[in-house]
C-alpha cells in the first residue's frame, strides 16, 4: 500500500462534464442521476491512493498527447494526469464516444 496520499482535483472541464452528464441521466431518472454522480465522485477516489492505476488512452497516445491516464468508469472514461501531489481529472467521457472527437470539439469550443 502506497503511503504517499495525493489529493483528487477536478478541472473546471471536467466538472461541466459530470455536470452535464448527471443532467442527461436526470431527464429519464433523478436517481440513477445522483447514484452516477456519487459513483464517479467516490470511485475517481482511488487515485488518492493509486495515481497511476489508469492506463494511457490509446487514442491520445497516438496523437502524442502524452502525460495522460484514464481511469474507467463503466460507461465512462475519467481522463487525468499526475501534476506532483494530485491528481487533475481534466475530463469525464463517455465511452461510447470517440475520445479524438471529445479532444477537438475541446480544442475547438473550450467555451461550451
Amino acid at each position: 500500500m502506497p503511503s504517499k496520499k495525493f489529493m483528487v482535483e477536478w478541472s473546471e472541464s471536467a466538472s461541466n462534464d459530470l455536470r452535464s452528464i448527471v443532467f442527461h441521466i436526470a431527464k429519464e431518472s433523478k436517481k440513477n442521476a445522483k447514484d452516477s454522480f456519487a459513483r464517479i465522485k467516490k470511485e475517481s477516489l482511488v487515485l488518492e491512493s493509486f495515481p497511476d492505476l489508469g492506463k494511457v488512452p490509446n487514442e491520445l497516445d497516438k496523437l502524442q498527447i502524452g502525460g495522460f491516464r484514464e481511469l474507467v468508469i463503466s460507461p465512462w472514461r475519467v481522463i487525468y494526469r499526475k501534476e506532483n501531489n494530485k491528481v487533475v481529472v481534466v475530463a469525464v467521457v463517455d465511452s461510447r464516444r470517440d475520445l479524438e472527437d471529445a479532444v477537438w470539439n475541446r480544442m475547438m469550443y473550450p467555451f461550451m
